[in-house]
């Protein structure tokens, strides 16, 4: 059936669905994380994320040592540490995609006026990525024009 577009929203998903109903995303993190907390508590937050690199890495094949463009390092597959496998562990008995949550771990470390579009539905997961990296880019960019402005000075000043 053929769902029109009315009062100007967009059918933008900001929600995932959870237990067979459809949740607020950030929701749905703030209940892995818990979970991953009471699994296990020796990890920090700031890990998890490092974390689920790695085990979404692993989950499609590509956790290798070395540079990638070597032959040999294709070869020597790094093993996940124990708490990456109880990270992949909880993934799967959850059904939850690695590279999914991957994601949802990055976007909690979006800008919290960006993070509140994108929990109300307002930008999708995309632009809020594309809006907080040209933020970020640039930040970086008015950074270094100042820094070369300032460099431009010491140098006319000897």
């Amino acid at each position: 059936m053929y769902m029109s577009k009315t009062n100007n929203q967009s059918f933008i998903n900001h929600r995932v669905r959870y237990n067979g109903r459809k949740i607020n995303i950030f929701d749905r993190i703030n209940k892995i994380k818990s979970d991953l907390k009471e699994l296990m508590p020796e990890v920090e937050e700031d890990r998890f994320l490092s974390m689920a690199s790695h085990v979404r890495n692993f989950y499609y094949g590509n956790l290798h040592y070395g540079r990638r463009d070597k032959p040999e390092n294709k070869k020597r597959k790094r093993e996940l540490t124990p708490n990456e496998k109880i990270l992949l562990d909880y993934f799967m008995k959850n059904s939850i995609n690695p590279s999914t949550a991957y994601r949802w771990f990055v976007a909690c470390r979006i800008p919290s006026d960006i993070k509140e579009k994108l929990a109300h539905g307002q930008v999708s997961f995309k632009k809020a990525f594309e809006i907080a990296d040209n933020r970020k880019k640039s930040k970086m960019s008015n950074t270094g024009l100042l820094m070369i402005e300032e460099i431009n000075n010491v140098v006319r000043s000897l």
